[in-house]
């Protein structure tokens, strides 16, 4: 891979003045990363340098370092001399989390790092490093972020970056990716790699590395993919999602030969716009891998970046109940006896709505979607679902497999409001978990109540031993979600103490009844392989099942819920995600 070199030379000296209550450090480059020692005690070798070439003064900047999994980041802000402050372990960046294309949704976390700081150095313009490193030099990804940045009439070229390659960042085999993500909508970002010069870098076919508006193949270089449905955290535990023109580039570093000298091992960037034509705010988002010295890094599984293809669905479908669950029995003879069902009762016709069952571990599910008679449509192995993953509290990271089910329906009975059925089981009737999403669902001042839903429990759903989860994720942050459990009158159901079973807000005991966390670091997959994060408004309600006593008549075990907003005050689409289980074929009741 060419294009590596000896980083920007500017001249001057970086004195940094820091806004927090952090520790002073030294440190220094070695072959293996940047070693940095606090005053605390507190020190790495494996250090990661990101350095900001020419950082103009007058200004203050936040940088935040979030950990990925168990990876626990120390960071420092260092001058030319390699002096400055570091932080660990910071109260201010606890609440930060992110949802990018490469590292999934990555939770809150009391280890992330975060340091206010300017360019004191007495000159207009003087570079700064930031270098991030673990306790222990343990291996991991992390995200570096950096808020204060802003594309102008005066930055010339652009604003150039520098990153220097360590040995761990080549072993973690996690490429190198950088955001640039808009503040506003004024500003059209554009990242190019580039050399000492300033000018563009090429890749061996002979294809300038940069990109303009991720997902764009014409307009970006190598893997990425669109942004609009990602997002990072500002500081004040502002969400800023990304926009359609915001930009990534992703390097992989595996198998690359390092230089022996330090000083040669840089990869250069230029944060800008098309021709420089739009100005504006922006926040940057590195992730970076770094494992140990012969080794993979540690972190999280990824998603993937590829796009599906839509296919046709399958034939039709005829199904009956059975004392285990329902039957179904698809045209092209694949068919299952433990069926789970979840209707929703009366579906607005004339709109087109998806459903998605993704399998936990090897569960491989079988999708139909039916009318009141029993009778629609059903598919296994959809390649428009090969890539949909998700990450909920109850489920984890769910990766995306090809034994994923799709399917694009209208509810078409000639009636405005009518039934439909969603219901998913196994070839084989093997037992398992899945996360069975709906998409183009909308919450409506038309609505009445709200949208009523009911899941059939089955003797295997008892028998796992899973709780029952329901999931309201709204599309925009005009909806406020509420999930409430109701009777056949749409009466709100209690407890044995008296609590309304209902939430409101996830992860607030206050306004959220039994088990639940906040979804501010989930996610979900939407079509088109958009991931739509959680907000800290969203909604889910968890019903344990164990030891739950099943009525003989199956049309006497529905649990039903209905979904709403609170006092029905806020509006907007959202996808709901059901987490369920089948047992195995006799469930003890």
């Amino acid at each position: 891979m060419r294009g590596y070199s000896k980083k920007f030379i500017f001249a001057g000296l970086c004195l940094i003045a820091i806004f927090s209550l952090i520790i002073p450090v030294t440190a220094q480059e070695n072959t293996e990363g940047y070693a940095v020692t606090c005053d605390n005690g507190v020190e790495f070798n494996n250090g990661v340098e990101i350095l900001v070439n020419s950082m103009r003064a007058g200004f203050t900047y936040t940088a935040t370092a979030i950990g990925i999994g168990d990876f626990d980041p120390v960071l420092a802000v260092l001058d030319a001399n390699g002096q400055g402050l570091c932080a660990d372990d910071t109260r201010e960046a606890q609440n930060y989390t992110v949802d990018l294309p490469t590292s999934g949704a990555v939770s809150a976390s009391s280890s992330s790092s975060q340091v206010l700081f300017s360019q004191t150095s007495g000159q207009n313009m003087a570079d700064v490093s930031l270098v991030v490193g673990s306790v222990g030099d343990t291996s991991g990804e992390f995200i570096l972020m950096l808020e204060g940045m802003a594309a102008t009439s005066a930055d010339g070229t652009g604003d150039p970056f520098s990153v220097r390659l360590t040995p761990g960042m080549v072993n973690s085999g996690v490429p190198l990716t950088v955001y640039m993500i808009s503040v506003t909508g004024e500003l059209d970002p554009l990242i190019a790699r580039i050399d000492a010069d300033f000018n563009f870098i090429y890749d061996e076919d002979d294809q300038q590395v940069y990109c303009d508006d991720s997902g764009d193949a014409s307009l970006c270089w190598g893997e990425s993919t669109l942004l609009n449905n990602s997002f990072v955290t500002r500081r004040g535990s502002e969400r800023l999602g990304g926009f359609a023109q915001d930009a990534m580039i992703s390097i992989p570093l595996e198998g690359t030969e390092l230089d022996p000298d330090p000083d040669f091992r840089f990869i250069n960037y230029l944060m800008t716009s098309y021709q420089q034509s739009t100005f504006g705010d922006y926040v940057l988002a590195f992730h970076i891998g770094t494992g140990g010295s012969g080794g993979k890094g540690q972190g999280g599984t990824k998603p993937t970046l590829s796009t599906p293809t839509p296919i046709p669905q399958p034939d039709n479908s005829n199904s009956g109940d059975t004392s285990e669950g329902i039957s179904v029995a698809c045209d092209n003879g694949v068919g299952f006896d433990n069926g789970v069902e979840i209707i929703v009762n009366s579906m607005r016709a004339g709109f087109t709505y998806t459903a998605t069952v993704i399998g936990i571990g090897d569960f491989d599910p079988i999708l139909a979607v039916l009318d009141s008679s029993g009778s629609g449509l059903c598919t296994d192995d959809s390649r428009e679902a090969s890539a949909y993953t998700v990450d909920l509290p109850t489920s984890g990271f769910v990766p995306s497999a090809s034994t994923s089910a799709q399917i694009l329906f209208s509810q078409t009975s000639g009636q405005n409001m009518a039934d439909v059925s969603l219901v998913v089981g196994s070839v084989g009737n093997t037992s398992g978990q899945f996360v069975l999403l709906l998409e183009g669902m909308a919450a409506t001042s038309a609505d009445g109540a709200g949208d009523p839903f009911s899941v059939r429990l089955t003797p295997g759903m008892v028998a796992s031993g899973v709780p029952l989860t329901v999931y309201m994720i709204s599309v925009t942050d005009s909806l406020d979600p509420l999930v409430a459990r109701i009777d056949a009158d749409f009466n709100v159901m209690e407890d044995t103490n008296g609590n309304l079973i209902a939430c409101d807000d996830a992860g607030d005991a206050d306004l959220c009844w039994g088990e639940s966390a906040p979804l501010g670091g989930s996610y979900v997959t939407r079509r088109g392989s958009q991931q739509l994060g959680g907000f800290g408004s969203d909604a889910m309600l968890s019903t344990p099942l164990t030891g739950m006593i099943l009525d003989p008549d199956q049309d006497l075990r529905f649990i039903n819920y209905l979904m709403s907003s609170y006092q029905q005050s806020t509006f907007g689409d959202y996808v709901l995600a059901f987490h369920a289980a089948i047992g195995g074929a006799k469930g003890n009741v």
